[in-house]
């Protein structure tokens, strides 16, 4: 057998084990990305519960958030299984991820764009405004709960939310109230240089 044939079975054994394991390959997310955003209920409905399957699915986080928000029960209940076990945001979708948090029309979207964005942690930091708007403006507790619970994730890069956290932490409700000073006390930072920043 020559050795270009040995690597490339060793190459397919990782590949298939990679695959076994519940990671996916480029080909296969370009795959999803494509079946998601045909608009056609059925293929959503079968590609959602196929990453329900993996772990690790990156670069699809967008779209499945969006189905997150979808009048079809069934897209709903499986979009938010593969968010809560698959799905990972990468830096690229963070921008759309943010867009996503001021949907005022389905407080399902804001709360996984939130929860995508305290998953990627100090990384999101770019984020830390628009978490603060929904924290703010959001009519949907859990999504305000999430943005406060993201904020947290960010930690100390995330100081410029702290007068917000504190604001709104006045008059919310109890566990709501909790998570901001959760996220205040892992942020760190001394509220007096926020605000003469600010100032």
């Amino acid at each position: 057998m020559s050795s270009a044939r040995r690597e490339n079975r060793s190459f397919r054994s990782v590949s298939e084990t990679l695959i076994d394991q519940g990671f996916a390959d480029g080909r296969q997310q370009a795959g999803w990305n494509q079946r998601l955003a045909g608009g056609n209920p059925e293929v959503q409905l079968e590609t959602l519960l196929e990453i329900s399957k993996h772990s690790n699915v990156s670069g699809v986080s967008e779209l499945i958030v969006e189905l997150a928000g979808s009048r079809i029960d069934s897209l709903r209940t499986a979009a938010a299984q593969s968010l809560e076990s698959s799905v990972q945001a990468t830096l690229a979708e963070v921008p759309a991820l943010m867009v996503c948090l001021t949907d005022n029309l389905d407080g399902e979207i804001s709360y996984w764009a939130a929860t995508l964005l305290g998953r990627l942690g100090q990384q999101a930091v770019v984020a830390t405004p628009a978490l603060c708007g929904c924290l703010e403006g959001s009519f949907f507790l859990p999504a305000r709960e999430r943005a406060a619970w993201a904020l947290l994730k960010i930690g100390p890069a995330a100081n410029e939310a702290i007068p917000v956290l504190r604001l709104v932490s006045e008059s919310a409700p109890a566990r709501l109230q909790q998570l901001c000073q959760e996220a205040i006390n892992a942020i760190g930072t001394d509220s007096s240089v926020v605000e003469r920043r600010a100032a």
